[in-house]
């Protein structure tokens, strides 16, 4: 069973931190649509990196989950959510995280993580929701007659779209 590099709810603090260095303002946190398409595209690109491990070394390669994080995502409105962060963080502020010790012996993850979101918290929150509604894992487990649209999208479905991508 993969278990998940970290918990996405750690890994939302990080975005957050990146968010506020990008906006060079530390009283802005990031919107909620913004984060969760943020670890919703860490995730996938992540887990189609790793998929085709042949792209590390040896040692670095048997230390590899796919799984950036093992949290149920759904197929809402807006796009892929992940609920556990959704819930914990939507009448709140996002706590701070100290990178060093969230990425300890991970350095190659942040480094990777880092690129994404550089493209990631860049673009409109709106922008997000269009990309990810192209996905068809989004699209096959997103159902608009459910008055609760939250449908799990398998992890496995995410990464092996998202192989063919990179």
């Amino acid at each position: 069973m993969k278990e998940g590099l970290f918990n996405a709810l750690d890994l939302s603090k990080y975005i957050n931190l990146k968010y506020k260095e990008i906006k060079e303002d530390n009283s802005i946190s990031i919107s909620p649509l913004k984060l969760q398409k943020s670890l919703y595209f860490c995730f996938a690109y992540w887990g189609a990196f790793a998929h085709k491990g042949n792209l590390f070394k040896n040692e670095i390669k048997d230390k590899l989950d796919e799984y950036l994080f093992q949290n149920k995502i759904e197929a809402w409105v807006y796009g892929p959510v992940i609920p556990d962060v959704y819930f914990e963080y939507r009448d709140k502020e996002i706590p701070d995280v100290n990178p060093i010790e969230l990425f300890k012996n991970n350095e190659y993850v942040r480094e990777f993580i880092d690129g994404i979101l550089d493209d990631v918290l860049n673009a409109s929150d709106f922008r997000l929701v269009t990309i990810s509604h192209e996905d068809n894992c989004w699209k096959n487990h997103f159902n608009g007659l459910d008055s609760s649209h939250c449908e799990e999208m398998p992890k496995d479905d995410i990464i092996g779209e998202y192989v063919k991508e990179v």
